[in-house]
């Protein structure tokens, strides 16, 4: 019975361990059995990322589940900011991060209200065949709306790549936000997850999350043209990561 991998961990003798939906653990090789297409055409006719399952021996046999859950990551804090996965009820807190002209300049503009549903709808189903995806931010002090950050799926510089990005509202820059979420969002990449890279990206005229980018660790790849414009593509490996805090 194929299940949805929500997680790895390394075995005692440092072999990857893919923990799957089930609640069963099966070993992986660098050449897993893995199933995964990055699209798929549903009936109604658009493209849905679609993710990593494996055939879980241990259902097909009727075993019990025999690993512990993983810590969950809907929701996460940091020491200034409330991150919570998105749902539905967040459609209106969602739209007026996409109608601020400031917080869309670097990201083709303002979105309609209508684009933002089907956004919010593409960022439910991230979660539900994932197992992460971007959270909605809230400043941890006052609950007030912050941005929206996290990890997702995205195609960029001709490959499927896992992004990290965050998005703040303009009375939080400047505060250092951006460095704390990005730096939460790598250790639930790296340490939670398993993954074995992530990506940044960021027009090339927008210095200010260049620099974010830099501070956290990720290191300029390449340039390339995305959605039309010039795009500064940084990647982070996990071992770079583990290096940098000295695992």
């Amino acid at each position: 019975m194929n299940q949805p991998i929500i997680g790895f961990r390394l075995d005692d003798v440092g072999d990857w361990v893919a923990i799957l939906a089930c609640g069963h653990g099966q070993h992986v090789r660098h050449d897993p059995p893995l199933t995964f297409r990055a699209w798929v055409l549903t009936p109604q006719g658009r493209n849905e990322k679609i993710g990593w399952t494996l055939n879980c021996v241990r259902c097909d046999r009727g075993e019990l589940p025999t690993e512990k859950p993983m810590e969950s990551i809907e929701t996460i804090t940091t020491d200034r900011l409330i991150a919570e996965r998105f749902r539905p009820e967040h459609y209106d807190l969602l739209c007026h991060i996409h109608r601020n002209p400031a917080v869309m300049a670097t990201l083709g503009g303002v979105r309609s209200d209508e684009t933002t549903r089907q956004n919010l709808q593409d960022y439910i189903a991230h979660w539900e065949t994932h197992g992460f995806g971007l959270w909605l931010l809230r400043d941890r002090a006052s609950g007030a709306l912050a941005g929206r950050a996290g990890l997702k799926w995205i195609e960029v510089g001709g490959a499927m790549e896992i992004e990290l990005g965050y998005t703040f509202l303009p009375e939080y820059w400047g505060r250092g936000l951006a460095t704390e979420i990005a730096q939460a969002s790598l250790e639930v990449g790296f340490e939670r997850l398993g993954l074995d890279n992530l990506v940044c990206f960021t027009l090339t005229t927008n210095l200010a999350s260049k620099r974010v980018m830099e501070k956290v660790g990720f290191v300029f790849a390449r340039e390339v043209v995305h959605t039309g414009e010039a795009t500064l593509l940084y990647r982070l490996t996990r071992d770079e990561y583990r290096q940098r805090r000295g695992a």
